[in-house]
Order: structure tokens, then C-alpha cells, then sequence
């Protein structure tokens, strides 16, 4: 959905050089590398970022603190019908499909920039994200390819596997956000925009969540 948005793109292109490491902020100490194979390939003072590449394509893994409540976040990002209006490159969303298992079946398009247009439809699942639970959730989803007709001109991604979760922190006050993905774009991607992901296109992504999460609690006070 990304589920999740750039989600097709920006976490596929992530830079094989590490990013110089900044100053580190006291709870990213806190954020442990998934394994030994992994890459710590961006650190700031808002977000850290590790990758792994393998055979099916690459593996992304992000974490950052938001200052809202979960509940606020999951909204935000449960929101798949309206990602164009404050996801990064999103150019379509739009939910094909609410099943009574559970599932949604959701549609995005994006324009990334220097390559061509993509799109992807997915199969996603939600799980908690009500206040009175403390808004811990999960968004969890998988291509789903063959259930849209492909488009002329856009590249079909057939491989988006991830997921959203959301802890409490603070007590409920804040939460600590964690992006999975795994990846291939699909189609030609050119050498010198292999670097824009770490970054540019993640910590965009994560600034979009957290502004629209911002902007939704004003419209609560």
C-alpha cells in the first residue's frame, strides 16, 4: 500500500553504498538490524533503514517514530481509497473490493520519476488499530497481478509483499512505526536513480505519513 506507496518503487531502489551515519537520536539505538545479512543503508535523526537483497528481488525494512497516537496512524494509512491525495507519486488509488473475509482489495498507480509508470493491485489485511486496544496494528498485503486487466504503457508489478505496523509509545501518546517490504519493480531502471531511494523516496514516504497524521489530529481538536 504501500501499501503501500512509493511502496512499489521507493523501497526497490535502495543505494548499495551505506549512507554516512548521523548524529544518532536515543531511540533509534533502540532499533536492532533484522540480521546479520542485513545492511543498515540510511540513519538519521527520524528514521533507519536496512536492506537485503535476494534472489526474488529486495527486502526493506524501515523504522520511525511518529508523534501521533497509533489509532491516528492506522487511520491514515488504512485510508487506501485517498493515497494520491498525500502519498508521494501517487497518481490512482482506489479500493476494487471489500470482501467479507476481511480482505480489501486495493489499486494504485504511481509516476516515479526518470522511469516509467507503475501500477499495482493488492490484497491487504488489517488488524487492531482501535484507541480503545491502544492502536496497535498491522497492515499486511501481497500482489495481487491478475485481478486488473494490465495497462498500455505501465509496468505491472507482480511482487509486493509488506506490511505496516504500528506500536504505542508513551502511552498511546506516539507510535513507533515499522515498514516491511519485499520487491521487484519490474521493467528498466536506470544506474543513477539506484541511489534516490534511501535518501529521498523512504524518508519521503515516511514524512507524508507523518503529516497527514499530523494535520488529522488538528481535525480532532
Amino acid at each position: 500500500m504501500s501499501a503501500l506507496v512509493i511502496l512499489v518503487y521507493a523501497f526497490v531502489l535502495a543505494a548499495s553504498a551505506l549512507i554516512p551515519a548521523a548524529a544518532t537520536p536515543a531511540w533509534a539505538g533502540e532499533v536492532e538490524s533484522p540480521g546479520a545479512d542485513w545492511t543498515e543503508a540510511y540513519r538519521d535523526a527520524g528514521l533507519v533503514i536496512f536492506t537485503k537483497d535476494v534472489e526474488e528481488g529486495r527486502k526493506i525494512l524501515a523504522v520511525s517514530d511518529m508523534e501521533a497516537p497509533p489509532a491516528i496512524v492506522f487511520k491514515v494509512l488504512s485510508d487506501f481509497g485517498h493515497y494520491q491525495d498525500f502519498m508521494p507519486y501517487v497518481t490512482e488509488s482506489r479500493i476494487l473490493e471489500r470482501k467479507n473475509t476481511g480482505e480489501t482489495i486495493t489499486y494504485a498507480r504511481i509516476a516515479p520519476p526518470f522511469v516509467s509508470e507503475r501500477d499495482y493491485p493488492l490484497s491487504v489485511r488489517t488488524t487492531g488499530g482501535a484507541a480503545s486496544n491502544g492502536g496497535a496494528f498491522r497492515i499486511e498485503w501481497v500482489a495481487a497481478p491478475d485481478i486488473k486487466p494490465e495497462i498500455e504503457g505501465v509496468v505491472r508489478v507482480r511482487l509486493n509483499e509488506g506490511s505496516w505496523r504500528g506500536e504505542p509509545l508513551d502511552d498511546g501518546k506516539r507510535t513507533r512505526l515499522t515498514y516491511t517490504l519485499l520487491t521487484n519493480p519490474g521493467g528498466l531502471i536506470p544506474d543513477f536513480v539506484l541511489g534516490l531511494s534511501n535518501t529521498i523516496a523512504i524518508p519521503k514516504l515516511f514524512d507524508s505519513v507523518r503529516k497527514r497524521s499530523i494535520e488529522e489530529m488538528a481535525t480532532r481538536k
